[in-house]
C-alpha cells in the first residue's frame, strides 16, 4: 500500500504499529506492509549459533591480532577507494572464517575457539598466514601482520 504523509516528510523507514515502512530506491515512493515474523527453521538455528560463536571468537582473540586485522582492513579499503564495499575488522574475521570453512570442511564454526586454531595448526594463526593461504585478499605490506591469534 502506498503511504501518504500529512506533514511535509521526505520519508520514513522502519517498524511501527505492526507495519513495516520502506522507500523504493528507484521511485522514491514510500510503501508499507504488514510485519511478518519469519518462521524458525534448522538453517536459521545453525546460522544464529555460528554468528554467536564467531562474535565470541572475535572477542577472544588477542589485541595484537585485532590490531593486525584493522591494519589489514585499512590497507584493503585504501586499495578499493571508489569501488564501495568497505571492510572492518569484524567482517574481515567473518569472511576469513567462512573461507576457512570452505577450505577445511572439518572446521565447525559453531564451536571453534582461538585455542582450536592453534592446536589444529589452521592457516589463520596470523593475518599474514591467512593472506598467504588465500583466505584473505592480498594487500600491500601484509607481511607485517604477524601477531598471533592467542
Amino acid at each position: 500500500m502506498k503511504v501518504k504523509y500529512l506533514l511535509p516528510v521526505k520519508g520514513f523507514s522502519g517498524k511501527k504499529d505492526g507495519l513495516v515502512y520502506y522507500i523504493d530506491k528507484d521511485s522514491g515512493q514510500a510503501y508499507c506492509r504488514d510485519y511478518v515474523v519469519p518462521e524458525e527453521s534448522d538453517s536459521n538455528v545453525i546460522m544464529r549459533s555460528r554468528s554467536v560463536n564467531l562474535g565470541q571468537f572475535y572477542h577472544a582473540v588477542s589485541e595484537g591480532y585485532i590490531r593486525d586485522l584493522k591494519n589489514y582492513c585499512d590497507r584493503y579499503n585504501l586499495m578499493r577507494i571508489g569501488m564501495g564495499g568497505r571492510l572492518n575488522s569484524n567482517t574481515a574475521m567473518i569472511k576469513m572464517m567462512y573461507n576457512l570453512k570452505k577450505g577445511v570442511p572439518a572446521v565447525d564454526l559453531t564451536t571453534i575457539t582461538p585455542a582450536d586454531v592453534v592446536a589444529g595448526d589452521l592457516p589463520i594463526r596470523t593475518v599474514m598466514e591467512a593472506v598467504d593461504s588465500g583466505l584473505l585478499i592480498f594487500v600491500k605490506r601484509y607481511e607485517e601482520l604477524t601477531s598471533w591469534i592467542i
